[in-house]
C-alpha cells in the first residue's frame, strides 16, 4: 500500500511539473512617476521606489524596464535598478570611450531596455543620428557595465544585464537609481516601468493534481478497511 501511494504522489508531481511547463505566460507591468528631479553633480542621487505587492508571477522569465528621462545632456547619467539580490545598471555615462571622455550630450531620453534588443544603449550613436534637441528614443540593450563611472569605457565588461532577475520572485521593493554626474545641465526622472514576464500553471492542470491527490487518499483508506465506506 505505501509503494502504491508513493508511485501516487511521485505521479502528481510529474504532473504538477508538467502543468507548470505547459503554464501561460503573465505579462504584468507595474510603474512608478516620480517626476522628480535628479541632483545636479552629486553622486548621491536620485532613489524612487516601486512596491509590488501583488503579482501571480513567482519566478521573473524576462524583464524589460522602460524609462523616461526629460534633460540636457544624456553622458552625465548613470542609473541602475536593484531588486532582492538582482542589480542591472540600465546606463552607465553612454558615450564614454577612451576617444571621447565627455560622453554623449543628447538631451534626454525616453527608452525601453531589453537584453534582446539589437544594440549597447552605451554607444548609441553609433546606430541612430538625433536631431539637435531631440531625446533618445528606441528598444535598447542595457549598459551593464557596474564600474565607476569616472572610469567606464565601452570596453567594460557587461556583467550586470536585466538577466540578473532571472528566477527572482517579483513581489517586494524595486528600487530606481539615478545620479546626475556633471554639473551643468538638469535631468528629471518622469518614469520608469517595469515589464515583468512569468509562466503559471493552468488552473485545470493544478486542479487536476489535486483532484489525483484526492482519489489516491480515498483508495488507500478503502484499501485498509474495506468494510467501510467513504
Amino acid at each position: 500500500m505505501k509503494r502504491l501511494l508513493h508511485r501516487g504522489i511521485a505521479a502528481a508531481a510529474s504532473m504538477a511539473c508538467a502543468a507548470s511547463l505547459s503554464g501561460a505566460l503573465l505579462v504584468e507591468t507595474h510603474r512608478s512617476n516620480p517626476g522628480a528631479l535628479i541632483p545636479d553633480g552629486i553622486g548621491t542621487g536620485l532613489r524612487d521606489d516601486l512596491q509590488v505587492g501583488h503579482s501571480a508571477i513567482t519566478s521573473i522569465q524576462y524583464l524589460v524596464v522602460r524609462a523616461t528621462i526629460d534633460g540636457e545632456y544624456n553622458g552625465d547619467l548613470y542609473v541602475y535598478i536593484q531588486h532582492d539580490t538582482g542589480l542591472t545598471v540600465l546606463i552607465n555615462r553612454p558615450g564614454r570611450t577612451a576617444d571621447n571622455p565627455y560622453c554623449y550630450g543628447d538631451p534626454g531620453l525616453n527608452i525601453t531596455l531589453s537584453d534582446a534588443a539589437p544594440h549597447d544603449i552605451h554607444l548609441y550613436q553609433d546606430h541612430v543620428t538625433l536631431g539637435i534637441g531631440s531625446r533618445l528614443e528606441g528598444v535598447w540593450q542595457p549598459d551593464g557595465r557596474r564600474i565607476d563611472p569616472d572610469l567606464v569605457l565601452d570596453s567594460s565588461p557587461r556583467d550586470f544585464l536585466l538577466d540578473q532577475f532571472i528566477g527572482l520572485d517579483p513581489r517586494g521593493q524595486w528600487t530606481l537609481f539615478a545620479a546626475d554626474l556633471e554639473r551643468g545641465g538638469i535631468n528629471r526622472l518622469e518614469s520608469w516601468e517595469l515589464e515583468i514576464g512569468g509562466v503559471v500553471p493552468e488552473p485545470a492542470a493544478t486542479a487536476l493534481v489535486a483532484s489525483l491527490v484526492s482519489a489516491l487518499a480515498i483508495l488507500c483508506r478503502r484499501r485498509r478497511h474495506p468494510g467501510r465506506r467513504s
